[in-house]
């Protein structure tokens, strides 16, 4: 081979190594499918982060040896609370959209779903042991979940589609508010006039996600008390045959990506120490950057992430 041929196949090998290293984002799914834009234009502009997922697997999670010990662990946020997130993940075609907006200590959750219906609420509240009521003209309902939630609203969208809402205060001893009816009509109004989908700058971040994954998300920090730290950010989880999630964000400052990179080659070295999943956990590990741009992906199998849970439990118990 001559000199000349071997160096240009050299320095190909070597375009497309960089190209690799440099290239730390995942492949996305485009634009939202029909179904999807129909739920998110009913969710007010200025969020946060907005989100969805798919819950044909979600439901095939719950059924999982893993989902249902996660199920029975529900208990401890109240009676009933097993029986009514079963219901929900029981249902056929759900369809979830969600919206987050984060301000000072708050946080502020909007939800809009298909395939479930005003009946199917109170069905789901029977099952729980919740009260339910529901209003004259079949629009509205509301459920009394055990606290801190209280009482939540759901309200028939013009799509047919339930929406509901939620603030929260983040503390030691968290407090939930619910929307009212008035409130929640006034954010399907507030949306015909500046929706999710007008925002363009939100769209292209969403067509950088995974969304054949569970759960998938898309946002910034920007109008957040972290602004100064962190840019966009966008994602997913997937609980197919365990667990894996696949997470790319934007720091601000350069010197929070060198801190963090050196945080996890070092805790990479350490691996060898720790017990059983915990090391399957670090080891599986993926951390890239591209200046200020990182991604992390881990991925454990339902056994790896049963051994996980069972280890940290223990190191919990510890004192």
């Amino acid at each position: 081979m001559k000199r000349r041929s071997l160096i240009s196949i050299v320095l190909v090998l070597l375009a497309l190594a960089a190209a690799c290293e440099k290239d730390v984002t995942p492949k996305g799914s485009g634009d939202l499918a029909a179904e999807d834009k129909e739920l998110f234009k009913y969710l007010p502009a200025g969020a946060t982060a907005v989100f969805g997922g798919n819950y044909m697997k979600l439901q095939q999670f719950m059924t999982s040896t893993l989902g249902k010990t996660m199920a029975g662990a529900m208990e401890q946020y109240g009676p009933g609370m097993k029986e009514w997130m079963k219901c929900f993940t029981d249902l056929q075609g759900l369809r979830l959209a969600g919206a987050a907006s984060l301000a000072g200590k708050g946080l502020e959750l909007r939800m809009i779903f298909t395939g479930m219906k005003v009946d199917d609420v109170a069905k789901c509240a029977k099952a729980a042991s919740y009260e339910s009521a529901i209003d004259p003209d079949n629009k509205f309902i509301t459920v009394s979940l055990p606290a801190p939630a209280g009482k939540q609203g759901y309200l028939v969208a013009p799509n047919g589609a339930l929406y509901m809402r939620q603030s929260m205060v983040i503390s030691a001893a968290p407090t939930i508010t619910a929307a009212s009816r008035a409130d929640l009509e006034g954010d399907l109004k507030a949306a015909g006039a500046s929706s999710v989908m007008g925002d363009t700058k939100l769209q292209a971040l969403i067509g950088k996600t995974d969304r054949s994954k569970t759960m998938w998300f898309a946002g910034s920090g920007a109008g957040t008390p972290i602004a100064d730290k962190l840019g966009e950010l966008f994602g997913s989880f997937d609980l197919t045959n365990g667990f894996a999630a696949d997470v790319s964000f934007d720091l601000l400052d350069g010197d929070d990506v060198d801190k963090i990179d050196s945080g996890v080659k070092e805790m990479k070295k350490m691996a060898d120490q720790l017990p059983g999943s915990m090391k399957d956990a670090v080891q599986s590990l993926q951390f890239d950057r591209k200046g200020n741009h990182v991604r992390f992906a881990v991925k454990l199998d339902d056994k790896q992430l049963a051994d996980l849970m069972k280890q940290a439990s223990m190191f919990g118990g510890m004192h």
